[in-house]
Order: C-alpha cells, then sequence, then structure tokens
C-alpha cells in the first residue's frame, strides 16, 4: 500500500513492558498479548484515517464483534491506538463503515520472532483500493 514504509509482526496488550520476554508461545499459553501488526508510514502520502478505512473495509474484519473481552486475547480484533486522536478516527471510521471494533490504548510493544514476521507479505502485497474517495 502507498505511504507504507515498514510492518512487523509483534504482541501487545499483555501487563509485560516493552522488550520483555514475550514470544509465540508466551502468547498462545495465555499471557494476556495479542498477535498485531505495526506500521510505519509517510504521513505525507498516506493518513491515519486511510490505514483505518482500509482496515475497516476488509471483509475479514467483522460487522461485529461483541464478546471480545471474552476471546482468547491472543487473537483479539482491535485497533490498537497510539494516542487520543488515532483512537477518536478509528472510533469514527469504524461506525461509519458499519464496524464496530474495539478501539484499545497501545500497549507495550514487543517484536515477535523472525520466523513470525512472514505473514508480513500478506498486508505489503495488498492492492491499493482505487475507490478510496470519501463521497
Amino acid at each position: 500500500m502507498a505511504g507504507v514504509v515498514n510492518s512487523s509482526v509483534g504482541y501487545l496488550g499483555g501487563p509485560e513492558a516493552e522488550g520483555a520476554n514475550v514470544t509465540y508461545r508466551t502468547v498462545s499459553e495465555g499471557d494476556g498479548n495479542t498477535e498485531a501488526l505495526r506500521l510505519v508510514y509517510n504521513t505525507s502520502v498516506v493518513t491515519f484515517e486511510d490505514l483505518a478505512r482500509r482496515y475497516f473495509r476488509d471483509p475479514r474484519v467483522p460487522h461485529v464483534y461483541e464478546g471480545w473481552e471474552l476471546t482468547k486475547p491472543q487473537y483479539r480484533v482491535a485497533v490498537w491506538a497510539t494516542d487520543e486522536e488515532q483512537a477518536e478516527i478509528a472510533k469514527r471510521v469504524s461506525e461509519e463503515e458499519g464496524k464496530r471494533v474495539p478501539v484499545l490504548e497501545a500497549k507495550a510493544w514487543n517484536e515477535a520472532e523472525g520466523w513470525h514476521q512472514h505473514f508480513l507479505g500478506e498486508f505489503k502485497d495488498f492492492p491499493d483500493d482505487d475507490d478510496d474517495d470519501d463521497d
């Protein structure tokens, strides 16, 4: 996607501090972390709202994600906002796109193991949407 300059898979949401020894094994055993994708993007090319809109338009994102707090944290569907502006944008876009996905405060990020990074290819190859008009 134009403007995305880097992405990585990692874990966040648990009680651990950044740099803690969080691994796929600890996450799958229920340490409270969620597997997540972190995007680094060029704000002169793409905005957080553009990224949020692309995410919420993806048919794999559920329309209503109720009971999320009861699901296994490892597979939680959520947007992890790094500040209040991102949280407000994500909540608004989620509603406009007819999706109800929790918007949570970003916690300490822990990079996933190298072998887990292969999932990035799917997003890097995600086609640009020519229908991104906001009308």
